[in-house]
């Protein structure tokens, strides 16, 4: 089973050891430090620590050293997946690139018994995140936010987890916190200021962590545009509502269409850069729309809509084709009442000659 604690080789962040001719295969132990601070911003640090497959550290080689110093992308990529979906739109910045540190440990279930081993040592990849541009962040009030933290390693492949998940509060206030799914274990310990989950398995390792913080210093300025896009052209005409949305950015990204007046109606559309598409809206029952395009959370465009001159809207149409069908029944129920009511009458008269005719045999 793939392990984030247990990745595999050079730093790549799997369980698939290979054999390397210039350098001993080993596995690396990851912990990962959050840190919310009172400014807005969330420190990362990632925690690496190489070691053989017989549990014997590595700390100290040389030759592993320069292999994980020159493989670094990787966790960053997911210390970014923990914060948004979309790393690209995240204001982000390194701090220290594997600095080695002595004072630091990680812990890892290296025989894979069920106990963690401490490793002595660190090798450190620290960045600074800036909250206002995550979109797992919600807002309660002037201060009170909900931050929500995903285990990057599950979400992008199940049999993964993070085995070790460490929170620290510097000038942030908790308030509360929780976890998904529900059944998945809460922290292996809890003190002032500081939450740490140890988790041995997928089942015990949460998706979400989740917490209610109090932040001073975060402003939210909500979710960036992931593209640039303009309405191109608007046409309302017997109850439907085509449009044509072109992106007018060189970056490629999901666009939110929202059709305002009657019933309203969003659309979520994915843009290539420079690419223009045509969207249509059916059964648009107002004859006056706003058609407003989103990126993030952020207005790219919008644009009021009439219908075309003689062009009956589809409540109209609906209406008049219900008040035929209502017809059509009325008609069809009273011939059948009717059908039945000769039929009756006339099994009545026969019924009447028939006794009358067996009396007359009888007699």
């Amino acid at each position: 089973m793939r392990r984030s604690l247990l990745i595999i080789l050079l730093g790549l962040l799997t369980l698939h050891a290979t054999e390397s001719r210039s350098q001993p295969s080993y596995w690396i132990a990851l912990n990962f430090r959050v840190t919310f601070n009172a400014d807005g911003t969330a420190t990362v640090d990632a925690k690496l620590h190489p070691f053989t497959v017989d549990g014997k550290s590595l700390f100290e080689n040389k030759e592993v050293e320069v292999a994980m110093r020159n493989q670094t992308s990787q966790t960053l990529s997911y210390i970014l997946l923990m914060f948004s979906d979309n790393p690209r739109l995240l204001n982000f910045q390194v701090l220290t690139q594997m600095d080695k540190r002595y004072g630091e440990s990680v812990l890892c279930d290296a025989a894979g018994t069920g106990k963690m081993t401490e490793f002595r040592g660190a090798y450190v990849l620290s960045v600074k995140v800036f909250l206002n541009t995550s979109n797992y962040v919600r807002k309660i009030n002037d201060s009170v936010f909900e931050v929500k933290l995903r285990d990057s390693f599950t979400s992008t492949d199940p049999r993964s987890w993070i085995d070790v998940l460490e929170i620290v509060f510097n000038g942030t206030t908790l308030e509360n916190f929780a976890w998904e799914p529900f059944f998945a274990h809460g922290p292996s310990a809890k003190g002032q200021g500081r939450l740490m989950w140890i988790n041995f398995n997928e089942q015990e390792a949460p998706d979400i962590y989740s917490f209610i913080l109090v932040i001073p210093g975060l402003k939210h300025v909500g979710e960036p545009p992931e593209v640039t896009a303009a309405i191109t052209d608007a046409v309302l005409e017997g109850g439907t509502l085509r449009l044509k949305i072109k992106n007018t950015g060189g970056s490629s990204g999901y666009v939110y269409v929202y059709v305002k007046g009657g019933s309203e109606q969003v659309r979520k559309i994915y843009l290539f850069s420079r690419e223009e598409k045509e969207v249509a809206f059916p059964y648009v029952d107002s004859k006056n729309v706003v058609v407003q395009l989103f990126s993030g959370d952020r207005l790219l465009d919008e644009r009021s809509v009439a219908a075309l001159e003689g062009a009956p809207t589809p409540a109209l149409k609906r209406t008049s084709v219900y008040v035929t069908i209502l017809v059509i029944i009325a008609i069809f129920v009273a011939t059948v009442f009717a059908l039945v009511a000769i039929r009756g009458s006339r099994k009545k008269s026969l019924g009447l000659s028939g006794v009358l005719g067996g009396s007359q045999i009888s007699y």
